[in-house]
Formats: structure tokens, sequence, C-alpha cells
């Protein structure tokens, strides 16, 4: 019989204060409108359904083989999409998979990391498994980033534009002052939600030697099921991300998720209306909840961060939880008595604004 004391007995004594991130509440239920972990309420592209037929149809040839170790094939595509050299492109198994490889090739056994103290979750976590010391930095009073605040003796940076929870996002222009202000410092923008934005920071990197960029086809593509995440860097950074990847896995995208994301990657025209339909929801569900009295901050991401002045965040979670919608509560932050909610198509945004409207008016 394992005992209380058994449960951890081999594990490194390093590993006992882990905090695992913990991701949002998946739910296989169809009952539920799932507005709460920011995936793409459109799907992939035709063109990835098709690729996928086409992959079962022959797969006893496909499968029997390894996937590109490199993913060469993709990293061309990428690359002629954006303009530069596929040597610029790293791709992994996904951005969480791409991050965890930064922070192990770039971050650790260095000094303090520096990243928002209200941001994606996943940063302190990877940070305490891989040993990295990090400093946090506090946003402003409207809850956008405050790149000034950043510690000066940190020797490096990461933050997402837009950030994740808040949906604020950054100009290129700062950005680049930042970046072109701090040659010592190497720093990582994580681009999840950049597609939603006005613009990436992926010209940067032709301009310094010290920015990575790192993106993700689980949010504008759709594809959050397949696992597709890549960055964009100098030839020296990626060489040496390279290089850890192969000493931890060297083939972390299979061949199906490499099919669909070079169809995804290709299929232009169903992006940008993808992109274009999600922005424009985005604008009409900010305004509808404004008109019921929610403050929303402004998003350029696929997601709403709210507030009620009346309502405290955690009734509202657990009403829409009863009435089968999943949005996103972070009690333990700074923003705890707020929601975030992913942009779905406009009739999950007006059944969502429906259940508030009834939460409302019986609060009144």
């Amino acid at each position: 019989m394992t005992t209380k004391n058994d449960k951890h007995k081999f594990l490194n004594p390093n590993l006992n204060t882990l905090e695992p991130y913990v991701p949002g509440k998946q739910i296989n239920d169809s009952e539920y409108l799932k507005l709460n972990t920011n995936e793409n309420p459109f799907g992939p592209s035709p063109r990835v359904k098709e690729t996928i037929i086409n992959f079962l149809e022959n797969s006893e040839a496909l499968l029997r083989l390894y996937p590109e170790p490199e993913s060469d094939s993709l990293r061309e595509v990428i690359a002629k999409r954006f303009a530069i050299k596929s040597d610029q492109i790293f791709v992994g198994n996904g951005s969480d998979e791409v991050l965890s490889l930064c922070f192990l090739a770039f971050f650790a056994g260095r000094g303090c990391l520096s990243f928002p103290e209200l941001t994606y979750s996943f940063y302190p976590s990877i940070a305490k498994l891989f040993k990295i010391p990090f400093s946090t930095f506090q946003l402003k009073k409207d809850y956008s980033l405050d790149l000034a605040n950043i510690n000066p003796e940190s020797e490096s940076v990461i933050f997402p534009n837009p950030n994740a929870i808040t949906g604020i996002a950054l100009s290129i222009d700062v950005i680049d002052r930042f970046v072109k202000a701090n040659p010592n410092k190497l720093i990582i923008i994580d681009e999840a939600y950049a597609d939603f934005s006005e613009g990436s920071c992926v010209s940067l990197i032709n301009s310094y030697s010290n920015i990575l960029v790192i993106q993700t086809f689980s949010k504008s593509r759709g594809m959050a099921g397949l696992r597709v995440g890549f960055c964009f860097g100098s030839e020296s950074l990626i060489d040496g991300l390279r290089a850890v990847k192969n000493s931890f896995n060297s083939y972390p995208v299979d061949t199906l998720a490499t099919l669909a994301a070079i169809s995804a990657t290709n299929d232009d025209l169903w992006f940008e209306n993808n992109i274009d339909t999600i922005v424009k929801t985005r604008s009409y569900f900010s305004q509808e909840l404004e008109k019921i009295g929610f403050r929303v901050l402004p998003s350029s991401a696929n997601f709403v961060l709210i507030t009620h002045p009346s309502l405290e965040a955690d009734t509202l979670h657990d009403h829409l939880f009863k009435n089968k919608i999943l949005v996103r509560h972070f009690p333990e932050t700074s923003v705890s008595n707020w929601l975030r909610i992913t942009i779905g198509k406009r009739k999950d945004c007006d059944v969502l604004l429906s259940v508030l409207k009834q939460k409302i008016s019986g609060a009144n």
C-alpha cells in the first residue's frame, strides 16, 4: 500500500516545489459553449481537412517513416510567407514546447529573467522547472505593459504581445526601441495572438541578433489539436535552439501535423477572412458588453477581459458554468475580479450576452 510519504519517493527532490501550469478546463461535452481557452471557433482551413483525408488514404506509406527531423518542408513554406530564410525558423511540437526549449537554451544557467507580473502563467512554471531566477515587472494602471519597469539587472526578457491575459498589445515601434536599447539582453516576444493585432515583430530579426519571436498554429490557424509552434530569430540563435531540441527529441513534429500546417499556411484567403471575422466579432461583442455595464479592456487578441462594477467575477463565472458556458477566471491574480472570454462565433457571443443580461436583471 502506498502511503502519503511514498508519493514522491522517487521524484527528483529539486522538483518538490514545482507549481505546474494549469490549463483551461477541457470538457468533452458538446452541450457546453467553450469560450475559455482561446481556440478558433471556425476550426482550420478546408485545405487542412483535405490534407488529413489524403493522409488517411496514404497512411501506410506515410506512417512507417519518421517525420522530417527539422520540419524542412514547413520551414520553407513559412520562410516564403514571411520573406526570410528557412534557417531563421525553428519548428516544434506546439509553441509551449518551443517556449520550453527556449527557456532551457537561453535562460537556464544565466542571470535573472524578467516577465510581466500578469501574463501567461506557463512562464513561472517552466522557470521553476529549470531553476531559472526571475523577477516580474508591474503593468501600468490601464493594464498595458510598461517596459520601463523591467529590472535593469535582468539578462533576459520575455513577454507576450498581445499580452496573454489582458489582450493589450504594444506597438512594434515601442518594442523595436526596447530591443535596440538593450543589445545585451535576449528578448523573446511570444506572439500567440499577434495575427489578431496590428502587426508582428518578425521583421525585427533581420535588424537585431538579440530577439526571438514565437508563433503558433493553435489560434489564428485553428489547429490547437495538432500542436505546431514555431519561432523566428538569427541563424545562430536558431542553431542553438536546434541543438537543444536534438538533445531532447529529434522528431518533435509528426508527419500529419507538418502536412496540415503547410496547407494552412498556403491558404491565405481563408486565413484573412477568418481573422477579419473574428476581429469584427470582437468589436461587436465588446460594444454589447459595454452597453450592459461591463468594463472591457481594449483587446488585440481573440479574447476580451471584462469586469462588472456590481457583480463579482466568481459569481458570474459560476452562473455561466451552470448555464453550460465555459470562460476563464484567474482568482489568484491581480485581475481576480475579471473574466477572460474567447471570441466565438457571433451566435456564441449572443448566447453568452443573453445569459449575462439575465443575471444582471436578476441582480437589480
